[in-house]
Formats: C-alpha cells, sequence, structure tokens
C-alpha cells in the first residue's frame, strides 16, 4: 500500500510514537538521529490538537520566575537558543514590553529585578540585555499604551515562532532520518504479550484498514489523550491535568513589541503579540473537562480578554466584530489536583508504566528537544540491547533549517528568486519565512502549471504552489489541513474567501485524486471547522 502501513508488519521497530503534536515529533526525530527505527502514529493532522493552538512563542517563560521554577527558565531560555539556531526561519528574536501602572502589584522594583535574574539565567544565550524605561519613552515606544497611571516599563527578548510549521518541520526532520510518520491514523489498542506493552493496534482514518504494528518501545506521546492511552492498558492513575486556553486574532495593536498585559483581579499575564500583520492576544488559563476533539471558545472566555485587553489599549476597538480569527487547546499538564490552573507547573515527566509503555506527561513546547533527548536516553537505558547510536555532538539543523541566520539568506536568495520567478519582494520572504531552504522545492513545483505562483490573497501570498507541495511533501490530506496548518489561512481575513477555497481544493483534488463529490465534502467540513 502506498500508505506504507503494510511493510511495518513485516518486522517490529525499535520504538513507537503515539501523538503527532510536538513532544512526540520530537522522540520521533531524536530516535531517529540515534539510528533507531521509528514509526510514529497521530490520529488527525500532525499538530493537530495543542501544538497548533499555542501563543506562538518559544520562551524562557518569564512569570515562572515568579513560582521559583528557575531551573524550568534557565532551560528554557538555553533550548530558544539551539532553537533559533536550528530552524532560524521559524524561531525569531521579538521584543516584549512590560507596561508597570501605579498601584500594580508587580512594582518597578520587582520588575527589574526579574529582569536581572532572566537576562542572568540566559547568560551568553541572552537575544539582547533588558531595559527600564520612563513612561515617555514607553509611550514612544507603543503608542497605544494606556497613559494614565504609567509609571514606566521594562523590555526584553523571547522568540515567537509559528507552531504548526515547526512542529511539522521537526517531524519532516525525522522523516529525513529514517523514521516512518503517519498522519490520520488511530492507535485503537495496545498490543501485550505476557503482561508487556509490544506494540500498536492501528485503523486508517480515511479508509478503515486495520493494521498491528509491534515494537520493542512503546512512547505515549498523546498530550491531553496521555491518560485514554494508558487506559488501554488497564485502570490507570490519572496522569493529565487538561487546562484550556484560547486565543483571539485581531487587526494589529502595537508597533513592534509583544506586550504583556497583567489581568486585574487575579494578576495572570498574558499577551499581545504581533503575528503575521496583527495582534494575537492570549491566553486564558482555565480547567477543561470537556471533549477532546470538540474545543470551543466560549464567549465569557472572549469577553475577559477583551475586558483585560482594553484596559491597556483603550484608543483601540476591542469588540466581538473585530475579530478575525479565534481558537483554543487545551494544555495536557502533569496532575495536580490543588490550586488554579495557572499554578500547575509547566515542567514535563517521564513515566512508565507496569506494561512498560514510556508516558511523556506535561512539558512546554520550548522544551521539546531536551524532552525527547531525555526520554530516548532512558529508552536505552530500558532496552539496552537496542543497537542506538551515540548523540551528535551538534544537533543537525531542522528540515529547512540549513542556514547561517534569515537575515542572511534572505540577503543572498532573495534578489535572485525575484528575478527568476518575477514575484514581490513579500512573497519571496513569505515562502522563506515559512519553508527556509525549502522554498525552492515549492517554486519549482509553481513553474510546472501555469497559474500556481498567483497569489491567492491581496497580501501577496501564499500561493497554489504551496497547496500541491502540502499535499506532495508535507503529507496533508484534508483541505483544513492546509488552511489551517500547512498555513494559517483559517485564521485570516480571508478564510471565508470562497473563489480561494474552491481553487485550494480542487487544486488538492487533483493531487489527491478526489471526485466532485469529495472537493465538496472537504470544503463543507472546512467552512464548518471555521464557524
Amino acid at each position: 500500500m502506498a500508505s506504507g502501513l503494510d511493510r511495518l508488519q513485516t518486522a517490529p521497530v525499535d520504538l513507537v510514537v503515539i501523538g503527532g503534536g510536538i513532544q512526540g515529533a520530537g522522540v520521533a526525530r531524536e530516535a531517529a538521529l540515534r539510528g533507531l527505527s521509528v514509526a510514529l502514529f497521530e490520529k488527525g493532522d500532525f499538530a493537530g490538537g495543542t501544538s497548533s493552538r499555542t501563543s506562538h512563542l518559544i520562551h524562557g517563560g518569564i512569570r515562572y520566575l515568579e513560582q521559583g521554577a528557575l531551573r524550568l527558565v534557565h532551560e528554557a531560555v538555553h533550548e530558544r537558543s539551539v532553537l533559533s539556531r536550528l530552524a532560524p526561519h521559524l524561531v525569531r528574536p521579538l521584543p516584549f514590553l512590560f507596561p508597570v501602572y501605579r498601584g500594580d502589584a508587580r512594582g518597578k522594583w520587582k520588575i527589574r529585578a526579574g529582569m536581572i535574574l532572566y537576562d542572568l539565567l540566559a547568560g551568553s544565550k541572552r537575544i539582547g540585555p533588558h531595559r527600564m524605561f520612563t513612561p515617555a519613552e514607553a509611550l514612544a515606544e507603543e503608542p497605544g499604551l494606556q497613559s494614565e497611571g504609567l509609571v514606566g516599563a521594562a523590555r526584553f527578548y523571547d522568540c515567537r515562532m509559528d507552531d504548526a510549521r515547526l512542529c511539522l518541520t521537526v517531524l519532516l526532520s525525522a522523516r529525513e532520518w529514517g523514521a516512518s510518520i503517519f498522519n490520520y491514523v488511530a492507535v485503537t489498542g495496545l498490543i501485550r504479550e505476557k503482561e508487556r506493552v509490544c506494540g500498536v493496534r492501528v485503523q486508517e482514518v480515511l479508509t478503515g484498514a486495520n493494521y498491528d504494528i509491534y515494537a520493542r518501545i512503546v512512547v505515549n506521546a498523546a498530550g491531553p489523550w496521555v491518560d485514554a492511552i494508558c487506559r488501554m492498558e488497564g485502570e490507570a492513575p490519572r496522569r493529565i491535568r487538561q487546562t484550556k486556553g484560547i486565543h483571539l486574532v485581531f487587526p494589529s495593536l502595537t508597533r513592534s513589541h509583544a506586550v504583556v498585559v497583567s489581568s486585574e483581579k487575579d494578576r495572570r499575564i498574558f499577551f499581545v503579540i504581533p503575528w503575521k500583520g496583527k495582534s494575537l492576544i492570549g491566553t486564558t488559563d482555565t480547567d477543561f473537562a470537556g471533549d477532546l476533539d470538540h474545543i470551543r471558545v466560549e464567549e465569557e472566555e472572549v469577553a475577559w480578554l477583551l475586558r483585560e485587553t482594553a484596559r491597556l489599549f483603550p484608543k483601540e476597538r476591542l469588540g466581538p466584530e473585530e475579530i478575525i480569527g479565534r481558537y483554543a487547546g487545551v494544555r495536557p499538564l502533569i496532575y495536580n489536583p490543588g490550586g488554579s490552573a495557572s499554578d500547575v507547573s509547566r515542567e514535563g515527566r517521564i513515566e512508565w508504566t507496569p506494561g512498560g509503555m514510556m508516558i511523556l506527561a506535561g512539558g512546554k513546547f520550548t522544551l521539546f528537544r531536551s524532552t525527547a533527548e531525555r526520554a530516548v536516553n532512558a529508552v536505552v537505558k530500558k532496552a539496552a540491547d537496542l543497537k542506538a547510536h551515540p548523540r551528535p555532538p551538534s544537533d543537525p539543523s531542522l528540515y529547512g533549517g540549513e542556514m547561517p541566520s534569515l537575515a542572511e539568506y534572505l540577503k543572498e536568495e532573495a534578489p535572485a528568486a525575484r528575478e527568476h520567478y518575477r514575484l514581490s519582494d513579500e512573497g519571496i520572504r513569505y515562502l522563506i519565512g515559512a519553508y527556509g531552504t525549502k522554498f525552492h522545492a515549492v517554486l519549482a513545483l509553481g513553474k510546472q502549471e501555469k497559474g500556481l505562483l498567483k497569489p491567492l490573497t491581496p497580501l501577496g501570498y501564499p500561493f497554489l504552489a504551496e497547496a500541491v507541495y502540502a499535499v506532495r511533501v508535507e503529507m496533508a490530506k484534508r483541505l483544513s489541513d492546509f488552511m489551517r496548518r500547512r498555513t494559517a489561512l483559517a485564521l485570516g481575513p480571508y478564510k471565508r474567501d470562497s473563489n480561494m477555497i474552491i481553487q485550494i481544493a480542487e487544486q488538492m483534488g487533483q493531487t489527491l485524486g478526489w471526485n466532485r463529490e469529495q472537493i465538496q465534502s472537504e470544503i463543507d467540513d472546512y467552512q464548518r471547522e471555521v464557524e
């Protein structure tokens, strides 16, 4: 079969990874780098859960300083530096502004102390030194801020990223190193011999075909679904506390900074982040006990974010009618029944079930690489006869990240690409920002058929060629895969553009062999999703 699942039935793999979010992707890549045979299964699309519903930050987590989580912050700022080197097109520096107002519980002295500590924990890995601003200086940087009561601000640095594309890039890197990765293949059960977990039963979601896949070690990296997978082995203690966060997309509210917002009553921190020419506002943090496959943004959550954001941006129109896009996700935190959702640790934990299945519980997106390294080390220790290679002394670049820096690569590649493909500077920059060094492959597809390099929106991007590339290289199988995770069209102002949607669906259908009924079904499903 074209899917490759029949081949996996002929011999066991070293590692089966359950879950195609960032933690599973990291483990698959790390194991493949070490020479292990790997099969990863995701029941929906890659990054279809939590990993495409984040705040789009690779960051140390400045708010965790208040919790005393210094080790977590230190590790995160180190990983921030590593990831900006491995994928400079996707992980980019971003200045943050933390305004301080009269009467804030976090006064100027506390913010200054936090900034000094943050710089110290980053050491040589810091992006730039923090700076304290007077009220006038802060307003000069971000004029939209509330001026009344402003006593100063601090500027510090972290990184922004494209969460779904970064997750996909890690998976494609794993595939380059030999891993077999499958989306729309659900794990329906565990195979056990003498009480030991030795494989998984899987079903192709789009065809219904079933397979038994055997493995030396099974890794449960299913994120919010970790407990559900554990119950396949039998009665299991609760390991995950599910907390929900929502985000809203608005017209741009800031000039160049992400702005830290501290809520009025509980001092909870959230962000207003520059994102694709707009502002991303979020996130909330509340316990969740609903259907993980149907997570909705509730109106009271929207009202809370709008009310808190309006306190800092009083000149802006922040009504529900201005919302361009919205999304909700669930964080898989380590189970702790006490305290508020915001107080639960963001650290990760590696455990083993009685049947020998590894569990990855909790953990920050930023730490996926170091978590994966610890996980594979634990696998090799448990199954000592696995023939794992020593870890490379320096991590190889992620898929498309083979460049000294984004600025240097743009300077070297953009002029020639503009000339050769007759595209705008904005279009070339967009493609390099999304695909890195692989942008040439997208453009090469575009040259094969007339019209594929025509921009789909007035922005000058994206391009229809990307839909072909998404299917052939990035394993997109549904229209929503392209609209929501290969691009962010589903969160932008053109998400309901019927002409564009039809063009993309027909192009994907041509590549995937859809008939007219299937094309219309994909369009209908996508339109229901964005509603």
